[in-house]
């Protein structure tokens, strides 16, 4: 009798899986939005949490950015867990349709034993005017298996790191790009106000001094 595995995914650019035949159901869609980052992920959660050997299942993250200056966003995945598991990865620089992507996806990895030291590996990099469709397809790599893996998506540009999940959710680090101006601001505003403070000090002396001498 087969024995099933529990595959959870977490992302934060960062991953999961998307649900598809034969272990197909309703795949769920969610979004997280960041300062700048963007990733849509879409997945049969329930297909991904009783995978067998000899089924597969699919998942999708779209990855866009709306960056206030030109630049790059890095994509990359990294797993953790005991469940060998076998990955085929393609990016589709248009939307996936039924038939597959439209002008031909890029395969990165095909039946890829992904490694499951945590550290991200990384897929490709895109213009932040540009998405990228990624589709992850997961299978166990045994015929017989019993543990878990986490599988991440992971996102970085314009200072902002993300990873995404099953249940959605966006980690970031780094300062977003507005924080620079709205620091700048407040210094500027912090030495306005000193001047303005000095200024009255001044006022408030050179008003009392006729008084001081009056009497001479």
């Amino acid at each position: 009798m087969r024995r099933s595995v529990r595959i959870i995914a977490a992302l934060v650019l960062a991953g999961a899986l998307l649900g598809a035949a034969p272990a197909a159901a309703d795949p769920t869609t969610q979004v997280v939005q960041g300062q700048v980052l963007r990733l849509v992920s879409t997945a049969d959660w329930d297909a991904a949490s009783s995978l067998v050997p000899g089924q597969r299942v699919q998942w999708d993250v779209a990855v866009s950015a709306a960056a206030p200056d030109p630049g790059t966003v890095g994509i990359g995945v990294s797993a953790t867990g005991d469940a060998a598991l076998a990955v085929d990865v393609s990016i589709c620089m248009r939307e996936w349709e039924p038939g597959g992507c439209p002008g031909g996806a890029t395969v990165v990895h095909a039946a890829w034993s992904i490694p499951r030291d945590g550290d991200e590996v990384h897929l490709t990099d895109i213009a932040d005017t540009d998405v990228a469709h990624i589709r992850l397809t997961i299978a166990l790599a045994g015929d017989d298996a019993l543990g878990s893996t986490q599988v991440r998506v992971h996102a970085t540009g314009a200072g902002e790191s993300a990873v995404v999940g099953p249940g959605g959710g966006l980690a970031t680090t780094g300062l977003s790009p507005a924080v620079p101006w709205i620091l700048a601001g407040g210094a500027a505003l912090v030495v306005l106000g000193g001047l303005l403070l000095i200024l009255r000090r001044r006022g408030r002396d050179d008003a009392r001094d006729p008084a001081d001498g009056g009497g001479t």
